[in-house]
């Protein structure tokens, strides 16, 4: 993959072109990133061109899945750190098993693997740093017995980034079991809080300071499950304590739609960055020339975003 790293500094260079002068940047106060596997190599496009520029007014970031584990690197200052993994440990036959889709005890994303191999590699994610910048609230859900699952956030400053970044990013059936932190079981973060620009809004912050990234082009709208998903998720969780769970697995297309349609509809005044319409990178995407694509296409959106829209 020596290639891939050799058009870094060539697609950086030629999307910081795109600067004629020093741009006034948007005094926003909040990021907002969205998950979704893979594709989160769109939000490190985004961070890495961010980065460069030394864009940095955030007082809070709050993240989802891929995208908390992005802004863990981007608020450490190592960003290379999330892009690295992308074409490196997340393209290896290391962390995703298929061979495991029938297992009940061997887990399809090998999360403890892939957290620890970006944490815990050569060069380790700076928590220090981390826990001394602004803070970064990692969504993760509570799963309870016989109660509706619910959304928790977990802290950069206070809670264990390993478990907390794990957490979020244990997708359902893909984690087999939970993530078990204190007294809570977790599941992956971006059930009930796909884009959690919510959470933002109920501390005080106004509109016009939040920026949310999202990893999908805009006019997404999610599907109801296949017969074969909603098959593999009422049969894993069959166990009656886990009935809510199902239904709020079955039900997640209508919760993200929802939350999104009043992104774009009642929340005008939240900017928001989306990848372009012929972003081809999915949740377990492999290919190597997609990951790429979509690496570009998140750094030229962040210079767009900070270049043209508010050049003065």
């Amino acid at each position: 993959m020596k290639h891939v790293f050799m058009v870094f500094n060539e697609v950086q260079n030629k999307m910081l072109k795109l600067f004629k002068k020093r741009p006034t940047f948007p005094p926003k106060k909040v990021l907002v990133l969205e998950g979704g596997g893979m594709r989160g190599i769109f939000l490190v496009g985004v961070l890495q061109a961010f980065a460069e520029r030394g864009y940095f007014p955030w007082k809070l970031v709050i993240g989802s899945s891929a995208g908390a584990l992005t802004a863990a690197a981007y608020i450490a200052g190592q960003i290379y750190l999330a892009r690295d993994a992308f074409f490196t440990k997340l393209l290896s036959n290391r962390f995703i098993h298929y061979s495991n889709i029938f297992r009940q005890d061997k887990h399809i994303l090998d999360l403890d693997w892939m957290i620890d191999s970006i944490i815990n590699s050569k060069e380790k994610l700076n928590i220090k740093k981390l826990r001394q910048s602004c803070p970064l609230l990692i969504t993760a859900t509570v799963v309870r017995e016989h109660l509706p699952p619910e959304t928790i956030y977990l802290d950069s400053k206070t809670d264990d980034p390993f478990i907390a970044l794990k957490a979020t990013a244990a997708l359902p059936y893909l984690y087999k079991g939970f993530v078990h932190y204190n007294e809570h079981l977790l599941l992956d973060g971006g059930l009930l809080a796909p884009m959690p620009y919510q959470k933002a809004l109920s501390l005080g912050y106004r509109e016009k300071d939040i920026l949310v990234v999202l990893t999908r082009p805009k006019g997404y709208r999610k599907k109801e499950e296949s017969f074969w998903i909603r098959n593999i998720f009422e049969r894993y969780y069959k166990d009656p304590k886990y009935t809510h769970l199902v239904e709020s697995l079955l039900s997640r297309y209508e919760i993200y739609n929802q939350i999104l349609d009043e992104l774009e509809n009642k929340y005008k005044g939240i900017e928001i960055i989306y990848p372009p319409a012929d972003f081809e990178v999915k949740r377990l995407t492999q290919d190597e020339k997609k990951i790429l694509a979509g690496f570009e296409q998140g750094i030229y959106a962040a210079v767009t975003y900070l270049g043209s829209t508010h050049e003065t």
